[in-house]
C-alpha cells in the first residue's frame, strides 16, 4: 500500500510525501521538497566577503535578516573583528524581530487551523476574529523592527562587517519599545491559548541540537550542544553534521551519527528552556506541558512561548540602546586586515540552528562555503517521526491518516526555500 500526497498544505514552499505500507508495517517515507535547486553557494563562490550577508538574504523572504547576520557572524570570525555593544543588541534585535515574523506567521496562520477545526486562517477570521488581529498586529511588529533596523522589512540594507551604516533613532526606538510592551498581554494570551488546546499523542526520543548559553534562553551566542550533553563550536558541529544528497532531490538531507536529529523551538526548549523567566516561564508553566519533552506536535507551541520571550528580550534591550543620551549612537567601525581563513557562524534561525561557514582567500574572495539551514537537517528526522506516527495508526482511516501526517510536517515549520538554497 502506499500514501502519497503531491502538495503538503499550509508550510512555506512545496513538498510531497510518500510512504510505503506492507504486511501492517511502515517500511519507508519520503518527504520530498518540490523545489528547484537554487544554487546559493555555488553563486557565493568568487565574490567579496562583504556581498555575504546581502547574497545570502535572498534565499530567503521568511527570514532573510537570520542569514544575513549568521553571515556577518562567519566573516567577522575569520577576520578577527569584534563589533560594538550598540552593533550587537542591534543585530539581536533583528533575530528577536525575525522570531517575531515568521513564529507569527507559521503559529497563528499556518497551524493554529489544525488545532481549531478551521480550513485556513481565512476561516479563523470569521470564527476568531481577536486572535488573527492579534496576530496581524504581532507579524506587522516583527517586520517593522526589521524595517528601522535594516533598513527594508525584507533583505536589510543596513548591515556592514563590524556595524551598521546608520541606526534607528532614539525616537523610532522608543516607538517600538512601547507597541512591544502594549502587544505582550495579547502574545501571552495566544500563547496561553495554544497551550489550553493541547497537542495529539505521540512521542518519539530523538536527538535535539541547539545553541546553548549558559547567561539565558541561547538564540545569538553560545555553544551548540546535543540533548545528549555534547556541546563544541560551531565549526565543530558543521563539519560533523553530514548532508545527504539524494538522486532527484534539490534539497540535501541532515544527519548526526547516521539519525536523524531536531533543530527548532522545541529543542531550544528542551535544552533551555528552563533558563526562561518573567511571561514566557509563566506561560510554559501554566499550560502544564513539561520539558524536555519528546511529543513533535509541541514545537508549536514552543514557537510562541518564543514570541513571548522575543517581545520582553526585545524591550530589554531597546532599554539598554536607550539609556544613552540622546539615544543609541553608532559604534566606530573597527579597523581590520583583510586576511585569509576559514570560520562558522550560528545563530538561532525561527526553525533551528542556522550555520554560515565561508573560506577566504588572502584577499577576502570566498573560495568556499557551506550554508546548513533548519529544514534540510530535520529532513531526516520528519521521516523518522511520520513512519512512527502511521505505523501507532494504521487502523485510522486514510482520510484522517493524511490530515494527521500533515499536521505532524507542518509542527516542524518547514521552509522549503532554505532546504532547497
Amino acid at each position: 500500500m502506499k500514501i502519497k500526497l503531491e502538495h503538503v498544505t499550509r508550510i512555506e514552499g512545496h513538498a510531497s510525501l510518500t510512504v510505503m505500507l506492507a504486511e501492517g508495517k511502515v517500511y519507508d517515507a519520503r518527504l520530498r521538497y518540490e523545489e528547484g535547486a537554487r544554487l546559493f553557494e555555488g553563486l557565493l563562490q568568487g565574490q567579496r566577503f562583504y556581498d555575504a550577508p546581502s547574497i545570502t538574504s535572498r534565499i530567503c523572504g521568511v527570514c532573510p535578516s537570520v542569514h544575513n547576520v549568521t553571515a556577518l557572524k562567519a566573516v567577522e570570525a575569520i577576520l578577527g573583528v569584534q563589533p560594538g555593544p550598540v552593533t550587537q543588541r542591534l543585530r539581536r534585535l533583528m533575530i528577536l524581530a525575525q522570531w517575531l515574523q515568521s513564529h507569527s506567521l507559521h503559529a497563528f496562520f499556518l497551524a493554529l487551523p489544525d488545532f481549531l477545526g478551521a480550513e485556513s486562517a481565512l476561516a479563523l477570521a470569521a470564527t476568531h476574529p481577536r486572535e488573527v488581529a492579534a496576530a496581524l498586529r504581532l507579524k506587522k511588529l516583527g517586520n517593522d523592527m526589521v524595517f528601522a533596523i535594516g533598513g527594508r522589512s525584507v533583505h536589510p540594507i543596513t548591515t556592514r562587517v563590524g556595524g551598521f551604516s546608520r541606526v534607528p533613532p532614539a525616537k523610532q526606538l522608543q516607538k517600538l519599545r512601547d507597541r512591544l510592551a502594549g502587544d505582550l498581554p495579547e502574545a501571552v494570551r495566544m500563547a496561553r491559548l495554544l497551550g489550553d488546546l493541547g497537542v495529539p499523542e505521540f512521542s518519539r526520543t530523538t536527538t535535539y541540537l541547539a545553541l546553548s548559553d549558559p547567561d539565558g534562553y541561547a538564540y545569538f551566542d553560545g555553544e551548540v550542544c546535543s540533548s545528549e550533553g555534547f556541546c563544541g563550536t560551531a565549526d565543530d558541529f558543521c563539519h560533523t553534521l553530514k548532508e545527504e544528497v539524494r538522486p532527484g532531490a534539490a534539497a540535501k538531507a541532515g544527519s548526526l551519527g547516521g539519525k536523524g536529529y531536531f533543530s527548532g523551538a522545541l529543542a531550544r526548549m528542551n535544552l533551555s528552556g528552563d533558563r526562561l523567566g518573567g511571561e514566557a516561564r509563566a506561560v510554559v508553566d501554566a499550560s502544564g506541558f513539561t520539558f524536555p519533552n519528546h511529543n513533535t506536535f509541541l514545537n508549536t507551541f514552543c514557537q510562541t512561548v518564543e514570541i513571548v520571550f522575543a517581545l520582553e528580550k526585545s524591550i530589554e534591550l531597546m532599554e539598554e540602546l536607550l539609556s544613552a543620551d540622546p539615544g543609541a549612537e553608532p559604534d566606530a567601525m573597527p579597523d581590520f586586515t583583510v586576511r585569509a581563513g576559514s570560520a562558522t557562524g550560528a545563530t538561532e534561525a525561527p526553525r533551528g540552528t542556522l550555520y554560515h561557514f565561508y573560506r577566504l582567500d588572502e584577499e577576502g574572495i570566498i573560495r568556499d562555503d557551506n550554508i546548513i539551514t533548519p529544514t534540510a537537517q530535520n529532513l531526516t528526522n520528519i521521516e523518522e517521526d511520520i513512519k512512527q506516527f502511521v505505523g501507532e495508526r494504521l487502523d485510522w482511516e486514510p482520510t484522517r491518516l493524511v490530515e494527521g501526517i500533515e499536521c505532524l510536517v507542518r509542527a516542524y515549520d518547514p521552509c522549503v526555500s532554505c532546504a532547497t538554497h
